[in-house]
């Protein structure tokens, strides 16, 4: 009878601690788990977070080929229908330009990255119309490059100056956001690495006990 009763509690404390194993293990991996979700989320959202605050840097590749244009016209165009090439190539790079502007103001929230890219894209425009009231007079005065190129050198260098600024605005936003993430990011980790500690801790003193 006793020898029964002793098998029977035996057995009863080898289920329990059985499944406190199999308890502290599943918890083990599923802290682990967490941990590991925990800085693989970290990653995709800095990567996701760089695209909107490239844009300012984009429009300013954009904007250089589209001065580029402006200066193919006036090197390759000796008649009408040369102008009137070129300038559709101009004019093709224009609305490239002004359409990411556009799209860039409607996906930035930060204030001072909108009144800048405001400011670019009202001055963008009055520079088309400047380029296309010149690209008349070009070939009023017989494709002379050199008067063209007088009237409006230098008006492209303060839309750079804005895009700059606004690329300077768009990367400080950038920082700020990174750094909270990676401050919420370390704490759950900090938190994660607390439980497995005391996980182990737990399974140390049961061993010795």
């Amino acid at each position: 009878m006793v020898s029964t009763e002793f098998e029977a509690r035996r057995r009863s404390i080898f289920s329990w601690g059985a499944l406190a194993k199999l308890g502290l293990t599943a918890a083990f991996f599923l802290w682990f788990y967490l941990i590991w979700t925990s800085t693989d989320e970290l990653d995709k959202r800095l990567n996701a977070a760089e695209d909107p605050f490239a844009v300012a840097h984009a429009l300013q590749a954009e904007y250089k080929m589209e001065v580029q244009e402006w200066k193919n016209l006036l090197l390759r165009s000796a008649d009408r229908p040369s102008l009137d090439k070129n300038w559709r190539a101009y004019e093709q790079q224009y609305r490239k330009v002004a359409e990411a502007a556009e799209a860039g103001l409607k996906q930035s929230d930060v204030r001072a990255v909108n009144v800048k890219l405001q400011s670019f894209i009202d001055a963008h425009q009055e520079n088309y119309l400047q380029y296309k009231k010149e690209k008349e007079s070009y070939a009023q005065s017989g494709y002379d490059p050199r008067k063209a190129d007088s009237e409006v050198r230098g008006i492209d260098r303060p839309l750079m100056e804005v895009l700059e600024a606004a690329d300077e605005e768009m990367q400080h936003e950038k920082k700020l956001i990174n750094g909270r993430m990676i401050a919420q990011a370390r704490n759950q980790i900090e938190q994660s690495l607390m439980a497995l500690i005391l996980m182990v801790l737990v399974v140390v003193w049961r061993a010795k006990f």
